[in-house]
């Protein structure tokens, strides 16, 4: 076999992999094809890790984590537990963990962009096999891969107004869908993408700590904006008394649409060690995010709670919540470390005019489910922002041993489409 067509092979074999990773479909309790692929690659993308910075530790983080949540379910006297629970908590973790590594290695493959297509035509997949949601096409089901598809485009051709055009233009599509907090995504990424684009030079040396700084405020800005736009009736009087009764009922937008944190500091105090992976909610359990819940001024006896929230499991619609209910803190170090890790990431590409627009976008979107979004639903699109992320090893040594020479503005990890 020559060398080129070796190299379109593995390319083809990188592609079909990074839209396996996407694919929620399950097998069985929690086996899903992102899962098979990551096992049967496993060979492949482990010694990738190594190149780079916080990979392997993360994944480390969480190996333990499972640990931890088989090991509290295992000892857990007090509630009934279930195998078969254990069994799909865990495997959806490794998961995303195994995802990681995947789609890095299909990275040093394919490129930042290319990662980005494929990864995005196999969320499109999952769609069409696990069904979409018909109460709004768009914002719940096709929103995200299309973002992803057009956005790892743009990021291939490496110019950046087609990166601006397309944020705009998806934030319109977003906007017309009823879709609140993807278009502010949207729109602050755009925003960051445009301050890039008339930056002044400086110097090339990252400054991620006062550009993180920078991004902070433009953040809160960019959502009071947003907000009151909201409230006074510019994006549709539907948007306007759904915002308006969620600070009506807490006082704040983000307490009111998101009462299940509640929940979760509640149950959090409780048992700081966790539940368990494979632990069943008793009463008491709801119970207690009941009172969390109604802290918040939501009134928590409307099926919901029992319903969705602790029907067979604990779920409180957050990343960090959700690890560590089911895996002790351990799991929520290993999201706030995942998320860490790519906004440092970003924020040092900005510093250096260098991010890519799915890049911002990306971790704009992991901030937010990050702390407000279920497990389930994110763990793939956390993959894919640590994967497009990620700093490469042999790039930070090279600028150690170079001490007191510009960094190239290529040198970032997040502005070619090859990594």
């Amino acid at each position: 076999m020559g060398r080129a067509e070796q190299y379109t092979t593995t390319s083809i074999v990188a592609a079909a992999a990074a839209a396996a990773t996407a694919v929620r479909y399950q097998f069985g309790p929690g086996v899903s094809l992102s899962l098979i692929a990551a096992v049967v690659l496993l060979p492949v993308w482990w010694h990738v890790l190594a190149r780079f910075r916080f990979a392997r530790l993360l994944l480390a983080l969480a190996a333990i984590a499972a640990v931890w949540g088989g090991v509290l379910t295992l000892f857990e006297t007090m509630r009934p537990v279930s195998t078969s629970l254990l069994l799909e908590q865990t495997f959806t973790l490794l998961s995303l963990a195994g995802g990681i590594g995947v789609l890095l290695w299909a990275r040093t493959q394919i490129g930042l962009g290319g990662t980005a297509v494929a990864f995005g035509v196999g969320a499109l997949a999952n769609v069409v096999l696990t069904g979409g949601n018909p109460a709004n096409l768009w914002k719940y089901s096709l929103a995200v891969p299309v973002i992803i598809i057009v956005l790892g485009l743009t990021a291939m051709s490496g110019r950046r107004w087609l990166d601006l055009l397309a944020l705009g233009a998806l934030a319109v599509v977003c906007l017309a869908s009823d879709s609140r907090s993807m278009t502010s995504f949207l729109l602050l990424a755009a925003v960051i993408v445009l301050w890039q684009m008339f930056m002044p030079p400086g110097t090339r040396r990252p400054r991620p700590l006062q550009t993180l700084v920078l991004l902070g405020v433009l953040s809160l800005a960019a959502f009071s904006l947003l907000q009151a736009l909201i409230l006074e009736g510019a994006l549709g009087d539907a948007a306007q008394q759904r915002t308006q009764a969620q600070i009506d009922t807490s006082g704040s937008l983000i307490a009111g649409g998101r009462p299940e944190l509640g929940a979760a500091t509640a149950l959090v105090a409780e048992r700081p060690q966790g539940f368990g992976s494979g632990v069943l909610p008793v009463s008491h359990d709801v119970w207690i995010a009941k009172t969390g819940m109604s802290e918040l001024n939501y009134d928590p006896d409307n099926g919901y709670v029992e319903g969705y929230m602790f029907g067979g499991q604990y779920e409180v619609h957050s990343v960090v919540g959700d690890l560590w209910l089911r895996f002790g803190p351990v799991g929520a170090i290993f999201a706030v470390a995942l998320i860490g890790c790519a906004i440092y990431a970003v924020a040092r590409s900005v510093s250096v005019k260098a991010a890519a627009g799915i890049a911002v976008w990306l971790v704009l979107l992991g901030a937010w489910d990050t702390f407000f979004s279920p497990l389930l639903t994110s763990s793939r699109t956390l993959a894919l922002l640590f994967a497009l992320t990620a700093i490469p090893v042999a790039r930070l040594a090279s600028r150690r041993e170079a001490s007191g020479v510009r960094a190239r503005p290529d040198a970032s990890p997040l502005r070619r489409s090859h990594g």
